[in-house]
């Protein structure tokens, strides 16, 4: 579901200037960003990280830890499968005084940390590529730990790092293809084979594709406009939603009438961590393959669509505002409009409502009463919520 602008970087591609042919990076430089830290140091075999969330701009359902660099923080970063480097902020970077080892024209500047620690598991001379991405402290990638293993647990807000596997005897295995170092995995819609990305970054849609990755697919009616998203590399982009007359399939486990994105900027499809929250999913770094144990009943996952009551709030201001607005809905007929200030929802005044909150109460599924302001004058409705897909 997605309420705010909450996908992340999927694949780093260097900043060129128009008219600007970008000077090469050394492969030596690029290898070693590519792959992280040269060193990693676990206090305990296997380092149990608490993941917390934040409620910055929106993203408290994705995996974020508390992590320092050059003994400063603690800062906040993404754990983020679905980005191919470690990314530091500005902000961090001039905090922890990494060093800028390398910035040619027309890419990002790339820096090497002495040490960065997440809990008990110490990084040593790691490559990061400095650039600033909405509202985060940094992005941890998916070669962070280097070749240990990731068992996640998002749901009880847990993440292990071993050298050896975590035993998951319910688990079933599907093996991954890095592609631009990042895991794909083949999922099957309605029969057809789909490299499909695990994106932990992205709490916007369980599953998101672009037309031409869906075509040939039925769906059960024609797509409706649904939130616009995020992502570090592509801005913001209008999407479409539907469901497919059909199943996905996930290894031995299929969910039937999927809701799904249509997102016209992805590189590649991805799923993200609404699905992702349904397993305890383990990556097998030596063998290139992902473990799923089921945290439901029965052989059936949920893809959820989009809950919403048909407009949209920003949260990167004190005073809170009408973000988006889906024509059609009950919200667009009662002349909500985007930019109108929001004076309160369900009684609460509006600047007190955290993206959690709204959050939770649309889950609910109750009616959301708003009071905004439009042209001067204050209105009032009451919404429904309801389920696009």
């Amino acid at each position: 579901m997605s309420l705010g602008a909450l996908s992340w970087w999927l694949l780093l591609v260097p900043v060129i200037p128009t008219n600007c042919l970008a000077a090469e990076i050394p492969e030596s430089i690029h290898r070693e960003y590519l792959m992280g830290a040269r060193t990693v140091r676990l206090a305990t075999d296997p380092a149990r990280i608490r993941l917390s969330g934040t409620d910055w701009f929106g993203h408290y359902r994705s995996p974020y830890v508390r992590v320092f660099v050059n003994g400063r923080g603690p800062f906040t970063f993404l754990f983020d499968t679905g980005s191919n480097v470690t990314i530091l902020s500005t902000k961090v970077a001039r905090a922890a005084s990494v060093a800028i080892i390398n910035h040619v024209p027309g890419h990002h500047a790339i820096a090497r940390a002495n040490e960065i620690r997440v809990g008990n598991i110490s990084m040593r001379d790691y490559y990061a590529v400095i650039a600033d991405g909405d509202d985060l402290d940094g992005i941890l990638g998916f070669n962070s730990f280097g070749q240990n293993y990731l068992t996640f647990d998002v749901a009880n807000k847990t993440l292990l790092v071993s050298s050896r596997p975590v035993p998951l005897p319910l688990a079933f295995w599907v093996p991954y293809l890095l592609k631009k170092h990042l895991p794909l995995i083949d999922l099957f819609a309605d029969g057809r084979r789909l490299p499909t990305l695990i994106d932990t970054g992205d709490d916007a849609y369980g599953w998101e594709g672009t037309s031409a990755d869906l075509k040939g697919l039925l769906f059960d009616h024609s797509p409706v406009p649904a939130a616009t998203v995020f992502n570090g590399q592509t801005g913001a982009t209008k999407t479409l939603i539907t469901s497919i007359d059909g199943s996905l399939e996930l290894g031995r486990v299929h969910s039937e009438r999927p809701a799904v994105a249509i997102n016209e900027a992805l590189p590649v499809p991805d799923i993200g961590i609404s699905i992702v929250d349904q397993f305890i999913m383990e990556f097998d770094r030596i063998h290139h393959r992902v473990g799923f144990q089921p945290r439901f009943s029965g052989s059936e996952f949920v893809v959820s669509g989009e809950i919403t009551c048909g407009f949209y709030v920003s949260f990167r201001q004190p005073t809170r505002r009408a973000r988006e607005v889906l024509p059609g809905l009950a919200p667009a007929r009662a002349g909500i409009r985007a930019g109108d200030p929001i004076v309160s929802i369900n009684g609460r005044r509006a600047a007190s409502v955290t993206y959690e909150y709204w959050d939770r109460l649309l889950r609910s599924r109750q009616s959301v009463t708003v009071v905004w302001e439009h042209g001067g004058h204050i209105l009032s409705g009451t919404f429904p919520v309801n389920e696009l897909r």
